[in-house]
């Protein structure tokens, strides 16, 4: 059945899903989980340290339904209603079960015993404490409170290092390797700590000891049930295992001083099937054992009577799966026992380890050499000149001092050679045979074992290698494969001699194209490499060569299938290709060119094709070099390679750059929904999908995957989204990354804006002449580019009082500068228009001030007003000096555009942008509102008014000029001394207010004027 059960897609670890609506492209933006800083204390304390929730919620995050607890839970219950019903399997447990145990020691390249490569006996003291714990013979047993004495439970699991290594030979149970980093994040390296050292999870429990990243010091992978049809994991197997800091485990060596080793007892816990005791949540969230009392969260306090009362109960706060320090830890219950039996008995890489060989000494016949390799020559090699070498290592439990092996060539004997040695059981040794010259052509080499200790090998199977090594040339570039030579001056190695690359012909655009192919699809060997390797390439003679290909391919549309496709550089004919420290590593998402499916993906158009690009100058120590471009298989899709170039410069590349935050604004209310910012293709290669990050004043950096798109070279992308500004000033900070998931080496650029939100208001008509205070307040000023000081209120002195303006100077070129107004209301008024004084000295030419308006409170701004170089200075030579009122000139602009029904909200903005060093300082003063569009507007004296026309005809009005807005009084009186007239004008500031003259009869009228400030009485003849 191909797959079984497979109907989930999931792409990395994503999180939520927000689609966007500018531009014609269908975009989405997916955000990704972000990478979370991940270190000792005394005593031990397990409070938020230990990971395993963080393993679980992505794993629910990847697969669903099928990774979370309620499927697992549901599937467990239903185990355990059967096996209470069937009595003899619970007699059948009551013989002791052993778990085999692989000790993977990760450090960082201290010497055995010290640091992170922790002595022996501390591993042997951690197997010593788990045994205790689990069979309940923990001397600290009498410590377990009364009341729950009658749930504590032996589990009848024991531990027991292996004793036999995957080959089957003897082992300690303990591996030593030097890890690629100094420290490792459950976040991001789980599946990293696994690729460096694992043995079959199937038949052994892996247990990782590395240097962890703080607050964390150890998780676990949970185990998976074995529901028919559900022949997938979610617990990917290369993470399988329980990884524990070397702090925290076991006593002793490099343990902390407040570590017993209760650390591997809670993550094995979790291993088993246990959950956090308090079930991750409060009163209402349940670890699915009933005889564990309901607990509002974990504990982390040990003293001489430890005890904790929440959810109307005591809390079992001794039990091993609580964060209680080690020193209060003892017990499992009953409950948790019967879900290790179900475990234990049901879960797949559960049931398996139970008393395994692993946990039995090997049976070995006493002579066993094993051909392990074939050292050279491997499958390419660079001359025909040989030194055959093969490595072999005793399997057997007899001492092997001499063993006969032939060489032959196609068939024939070319030497037959007895070697001398001294091989304990598991020693290798390296046997080199005499130089050969190979033929061009064909040549197939095998390597026997034909006598050990000078008599027949008792175990033939491990006796017989081949190879069929093909002599690969150096290559001149630009180099151009042809695929119809399959596979021509190119290397296939294919370890498992199963399915690897080959030919395929393909229709694409309804034209006949050659390509190279993997099918993984029907490819049932999950974790196998495959490799097809390139000819020479002198790096001396193209130090900045490149590889250039087009890659297709489509996901298998459920989790756990995620193939992956790498590119390794060997030097020279080496046979060795790294597989971890990497340049090229794709897979899901970054792989894939066309919608996941659950149909096998054979490609129909040369748009499912991307270009990838591998630059090789970081490789040109290495001289001459081979490329390999390598499957791992994870039985999920084809993979298709076409067009395969290497160049001998870099002439292709992946470039974006954010070119400006469309919005917000650096001024506004805080009203938009949507943050837009615009993407430039500044590469050569059009761009589909690409990472970007976002950052908003101190919080935490968000990445999304931005995918479903074309841009095309130099043309650029607008991409909205949510909102993430508050009150105030913000920073917004952008950058994008890996555009086609490139990984060619290239550093972020940061785009970064300061941004204002402010909502207050003030009342129009308004006067602006910045006397009042020292600041600017309520007005508003930013430099939205690096946040540098912007405008400024400088004291003048052009008057008899004191006086002041707004200045801004020593402005950087490429910045802007924003002096805002507060929002005001210009909707029952259908005109608008202000007046400012301006001084400038001399500038550059592109130094440019504009007044920016708009309706919405900053949301979008249209241009009022603008000026720059010579048209901006209101002097000939040299600064305009702000004491002196020739400098200034008056500017008005008209904006009725702005007034008028539902402009309830308009701003104004003045933005000086600077160009060049040669800038002198920039003068505003006497800003002024008017709710009318008179370019010469008539203009009382400081706190009057003017009647005009007078004697009038059709038509008076008055104007005003008060110091701040007052509410006036207007009374119209006849000859008589009759009040024919009376209203009264709030908020008077600067307005003109006309009459009709049809309201009157003709004749002599006396005007009395009233406001805080003013008090007249005028004079009006109507003819």
């Amino acid at each position: 059945m191909k797959k079984g059960f497979r109907i989930f897609s999931t792409i990395l670890l994503l999180k939520g899903l927000l689609l966007l609506a500018a531009s014609t492209y269908g975009q989405k933006i997916t955000f990704l989980d972000p990478s979370q800083s991940l270190g000792s204390t005394a005593p031990h304390s397990h409070t938020d340290k230990c990971a395993h929730t963080l393993i679980q919620s992505k794993i629910e995050k990847e697969m669903g339904y099928f990774g979370t607890k309620g499927f697992f839970e549901d599937w467990l219950d239903q185990k355990i209603v059967s096996r209470r019903s069937t009595p003899q399997i619970a007699r059948i447990q009551e013989d002791r079960r052993l778990i085999p145990v692989v000790v993977h020691v990760i450090h960082t390249g201290s010497a055995e015993g010290t640091g992170t490569n922790i002595p022996q006996s501390q591993i042997i003291e951690q197997i010593r404490i788990l045994n205790e714990d689990f069979r309940r013979l923990n001397a600290d047993a009498n410590r377990t409170p009364a009341e729950f004495l009658p749930v504590a439970a032996d589990a009848n699991i024991e531990f027991v290092l292996a004793k036999q290594d995957p080959n089957g030979l003897p082992t300690n149970g303990i591996v030593r390797l030097q890890g690629t980093k100094s420290t490792y994040d459950p976040n991001t390296d789980a599946v990293l700590i696994g690729q460096l050292s694992q043995w079959n999870p199937e038949e052994y429990m892996n247990i990782w000891v590395v240097p962890l990243v703080q607050p964390y010091i150890g998780y676990s992978s949970f185990p998976i049930s074995d529901l028919p049809g559900l022949n997938f994991s979610p617990t990917p197997a290369i993470m399988d295992g329980v990884t524990i800091d070397y702090r925290y485990f076991g006593v002793g060596g490099s343990a902390a001083s407040g570590s017993l080793g209760r650390t591997a007892t809670h993550e094995v816990g979790h291993f088993f099937g246990l959950r956090h005791i308090w079930g991750d949540g409060g009163c209402g969230v349940d670890d699915f054992v009933t005889d564990t009392p309901d607990q509002d969260s974990s504990n982390s306090v040990c003293n001489s009577n430890p005890s904790k009362f929440s959810c109307g109960n005591n809390n079992m706060i001794q039990n091993y799966m609580d964060y209680t320090p080690d020193a209060c830890m003892n017990l499992f219950t009953k409950g948790q026992v019967e879900r290790y039996n179900v475990v234990l008995e049901n879960s797949p890489r559960r049931i398996t380890l139970v008393n395994n060989r692993a946990t039995q000494d090997p049976v070995l016949v006493s002579r066993d050499l094993a051909l392990i390799r074939i050292t050279q020559p491997v499958d390419a090699i660079c001359d025909l000149n040989i030194i055959p070498q093969v490595e072999v290592q005793n399997a057997g439990s007899g001492l092997i001092s001499s063993a006969r092996l032939d060489f032959r060539r196609n068939g024939v004997v070319i030497e037959s050679k007895t070697f001398s040695l001294n091989l304990t059981t598991g020693a290798t040794a390296n046997l080199t045979f005499n130089p050969y010259l190979l033929q061009p052509g064909n040549n197939q080499i095998q390597f026997e074992i034909t006598q050990v200790n000078g008599q027949a090998d008792e175990n033939a199977a491990n006796n017989v290698k081949t190879s069929n090594p093909v002599l690969q040339g150096e290559i001149n570039l630009p180099y151009n494969y042809n695929i119809s030579t399959f596979p021509g001056d190119w290397v296939i190695s294919n370890p498992d001699q199963s399915k690897t690359w080959e030919k395929s012909t393909l229709s694409l655009d309804g034209q006949s194209q050659d390509a190279v192919y993997i099918r993984h699809f029907d490819y049932e060997a999950p974790g196998q490499y495959d490799f097809f390797i390139s000819p020479i390439i002198d790096l001396s003679k193209y130090p900045n060569a490149q590889l250039v290909f087009e890659v297709a391919h489509a996901t298998y549309n459920q989790a756990g299938y995620q193939d992956e496709l790498l590119i390794s550089v060997s030097e020279d004919c080496a046979s060795e290709f790294d597989l971890i420290d990497v340049n090229y590593q794709k897979s899901g998402v970054k792989l894939e060119t066309s919608p996941t499916t659950l149909d096998e993906f054979i490609p129909t158009s040369n748009a499912q094709f991307r270009t990838e690009v591998f630059n090789l100058k970081e490789f040109l120590s290495l001289g001459k070099v081979r490329l390999a471009i390598i499957s791992k298989n994870s039985y999920g899709n084809n993979i298709y390679l076409k067009n395969i170039r290497i160049l001998p410069n870099e002439e292709f590349n992946y470039s974006l750059k954010i070119e400006e935050i469309v919005n917000p604004y650096p001024i506004g209310t805080g009203k938009h929904v949507n943050e837009i910012f615009r993407v430039t293709n500044t590469g050569n290669l059009p761009v589909s999908k690409f990472l970007f990050t976002r950052t908003t004043n101190s919080s935490t950096p968000e990445t999304y995957i931005v995918s479903e798109l074309n841009v095309t070279p130099e043309g650029h992308v607008d991409l909205d989204i949510a909102k993430s500004t508050s009150e105030g000033k913000n920073r917004l900070q952008f950058s994008v990354s890996e555009p086609n998931f490139d990984q060619n080496q290239q550093v972020p650029l940061t785009f970064s804006r300061f941004h204002l939100e402010n909502t207050d208001s003030i009342a129009a008509p308004w006067r602006q002449k910045f006397d009042n205070s020292t600041n600017l307040n309520p007005w508003l000023t930013i430099n939205p580019e690096n946040d540098q000081a912007s405008w400024t209120v400088l004291p003048v002195s052009n008057g008899t009082e004191p006086n002041n303006a707004a200045r801004l100077e020593n402005g950087s070129s490429g910045n802007s500068y924003w002096l805002g107004t507060p929002v005001f209301d210009l909707s029952k008024t259908s005109q608008a228009s202000i007046f400012f004084d301006l001084a400038v000295g001399q500038i550059d030419a592109d130094t440019r001030l504009s007044l920016l308006a708009s309706k919405d409170g900053g949301l979008s701004y249209t241009l009022a007003w603008t000026a720059a170089g010579t048209e901006l200075s209101t002097v000939s030579v040299g600064n305009a000096n702000p004491n002196s009122p020739g400098d200034f000139a008056r500017k008005f602009v008209n904006l009725s555009e702005l007034a008028g029904t539902g402009n309830t909200s308009v701003r104004l903005a003045f933005v000086l942008e600077i160009s060049g060093n040669s800038n002198s300082p920039v003068y505003l003063d006497n800003l002024e509102l008017f709710l009318n569009a008179n370019p010469e507007p008539v203009i009382p004296s400081e706190v009057s008014s003017i009647l005009f026309p007078n004697p009038a005809r059709e038509f008076f009005s008055l104007a005003f000029n008060l110091p701040v807005r007052e509410d006036v009084t207007i009374q119209i009186i006849s000859a008589t001394g009759s009040i024919v007239h009376e209203v009264v004008y709030p908020g008077t500031l600067n307005q003109t207010y006309s009459f009709s003259t049809e309201l009157f009869r003709t004749g002599l009228y006396v005007i009395r004027i009233n406001s805080n400030s003013l008090q007249e009485t005028k004079r009006l003849i109507i003819n």
